[in-house]
């Protein structure tokens, strides 16, 4: 007798749908790797513009991690669609509806917020990235996105537009998805302008089409995985080390391409190991993911009143906003369970 798990894994293989009743298990290992993504995330936010002088080994840091920790999270969120599978209950207007209300929703509030808090506390503490007047607050928000308030919220936008095509396209064309891989790797090589997100969505579209492919073939990976781990862990830190002395676009893409393998192989082993720091924040990603830089940005507003963070100072402030990027969220997303359960949905 064939196990649900794996007649649920042979149907998302071969495109087919998979029944709403054949639920899957929470994935420990991708869970891990969520929490590995987001802390990225918030380390590569504690500077939004100018590095303090002095600091070039943060501006090195925040450099190699912006080539590859968005492909990366964007491989989770594919890897996660194809694991799932598509209900074929759902029609398409239903399908349509809960994506806008789980991702386009917190797209547009969070912006809103970003921009009321950037109004509103610029008149009192120092806040990067403002504009001069409500409509250029807009228009960065909505249209010439290259100059957005709340650049941090983009992923929720594209993940839209992506579950869109995983719908209408994936699911009915299945044999297409090595085609649409396949465009957005030459997409990555594109000069596309900054309208709408269209530079970021279609520059990252090839990685999550990725993560659909092989989360409909977790098996294959975890094989690949378990035999050639440390070998491409390996090729992604020398990938990385000559990407911080040669600029070259393809290189940046093979970094980002070798991290996918190489860091989930990495959250397999930290979750085989029974890891609890990078779960904990896994299990806390999209609280941290939204609520990062509004946490950062306020606790070095206020701080700036007391210190600024030139020189020898910078230290501190490097470890007082990562901590704030990583906790502050988590404490903000339990207090809304417990005070607006019926909220807290859209954060976690």
């Amino acid at each position: 007798m064939v196990p649900p798990a794996a007649a649920a894994e042979t149907q998302a293989r071969e495109g087919l749908a998979v029944p709403a009743s054949e639920t899957r298990t929470r994935l420990v290992d991708i869970d891990t790797a969520k929490g590995i993504g987001i802390v990225l995330v918030v380390l590569g936010h504690v500077v939004s513009q100018q590095v303090p002088a002095g600091h070039d080994w943060y501006q090195q840091l925040k450099t190699a991690i912006y080539l590859f920790h968005m492909p990366f999270f964007m491989y989770l969120s594919g890897y996660v669609l194809g694991y799932a599978g598509f209900g074929k209950r759902e029609g398409a207007a239903e399908f349509i509806a809960r994506r806008a209300d789980r991702l386009l929703l917190p797209f547009f509030a969070f912006g809103l917020i970003i921009i009321a808090g950037k109004v509103v506390f610029s008149q009192i503490v120092h806040v990067d990235n403002t504009q001069d007047s409500l409509l250029a607050y807009l228009d960065g928000l909505f249209i010439h996105t290259s100059r957005s308030p709340a650049t941090s919220v983009w992923y929720l936008y594209a993940a839209f537009v992506y579950a869109l095509l995983f719908r209408f396209v994936v699911v009915p064309f299945p044999r297409l998805l090595p085609a649409l891989i396949a465009i957005g790797l030459v997409l990555t090589q594109a000069e596309v302008e900054s309208l709408l997100y269209a530079d970021r969505v279609l520059r990252h579209a090839a990685f999550f089409f990725i993560g659909v492919w092989v989360g409909m073939r977790r098996e294959a990976m975890a094989e690949l995985l378990a035999r050639h781990g440390w070998l491409i862990l390996a090729a992604f830190a020398a990938a990385l080390a000559l990407a911080q002395v040669l600029a070259a676009p393809l290189l940046g893409l093979a970094v980002a391409l070798l991290s996918i393998p190489a860091l989930h192989f990495a959250a397999t082993r930290l979750a085989a190991a029974g890891d609890p720091v990078f779960l904990f924040f896994g299990r806390y990603t999209m609280a941290i993911y939204l609520f990062n830089t509004i946490c950062i940005g306020l606790v070095k507003g206020f701080g700036f009143v007391v210190v600024k963070w030139d020189g020898n100072a910078f230290y501190a402030y490097f470890i007082v906003l990562t901590l704030a990027g990583l906790f502050l969220p988590v404490l903000i997303r339990r207090v809304v369970e417990r005070v607006t359960p019926r909220l807290a949905r859209y954060i976690t």
